[in-house]
């Protein structure tokens, strides 16, 4: 259901109809956690003047995140859709700030020179590819896609603990992600039980969060024994 076709019915703020009142709040926590974290991002990009967040992953999320907005709505009651409005609202600052000073990410001339146009090219792709396939081929509330485009995401974050002069990265970003995602997953899973695809999912996402967590902690000691 696309965001014009849900204006024109009523809708409850929380939909039980779809979800127990524990899938509910689970997944509205994670939500939370979520917002939190894109606050934490924003506010390094105006402090620090760089991303803290991997210019794949923000490629990635913005065209899941216009699908889950506009094309894909959720199910899950008015509460959840302005959630989803207001990861889309946030992560449109986070893409102007790629712009900007994605550049620092990366050490190779080729993408610091041309990260603008990368970036373009990346989100001309990524909106398109996202919103199709979670019309054509996506549970309800956009769970695969998002979870695909999570999966590099977790894995793009590591890359940029080994980026010489790159910002210290942000300790409550690190467990704001972790345990939004975690929350969500644990969610998910009561939904979806049978699905194993997106079991496995979970456990690679959780996993690339959790070495993240154990990289940064340990860059951090040495930061401050050198």
């Amino acid at each position: 259901m696309t965001i014009w076709e849900y204006l024109q019915e009523p809708h409850p703020w929380f939909d039980t109809s779809n979800y127990t009142p524990l899938q509910i709040g689970l997944f509205f926590t994670g939500a939370v956690l979520w917002i939190v974290a894109y606050i934490i991002i924003i506010y390094m990009a105006i402090k620090k003047k760089t991303v803290i967040i991997p210019a794949a992953a923000v490629v990635c999320n913005f065209g899941n995140e216009v699908g889950g907005a506009i094309f894909w709505v959720p199910d899950m009651g008015n509460a959840l859709v302005l959630a989803y409005w207001c990861w889309m609202l946030l992560d449109i600052f986070i893409v102007i700030n790629l712009f900007r000073y994605g550049y620092k990410q990366f050490t190779t001339d080729f993408f610091r020179k041309n990260i603008r146009k990368l970036v373009a090219l990346g989100l001309a792709g990524s909106i398109p590819l996202s919103c199709f396939f979670m019309v054509q081929y996506d549970l309800p509330m956009g769970v695969i896609d998002a979870y695909i485009v999570n999966v590099v995401m977790s894995v793009a974050f590591i890359s940029l603990l080994f980026v010489p002069n790159f910002p210290e990265h942000s300790v409550a970003l690190a467990w704001s992600k972790f345990l939004g995602t975690g929350i969500i997953s644990i969610m998910f899973q009561t939904k979806y039980p049978d699905n194993h695809f997106l079991s496995v999912v979970y456990v690679v996402v959780a996993t690339f969060d959790i070495l993240f967590l154990v990289l940064m902690y340990q860059k951090r000691r040495k930061l401050k024994t050198a």
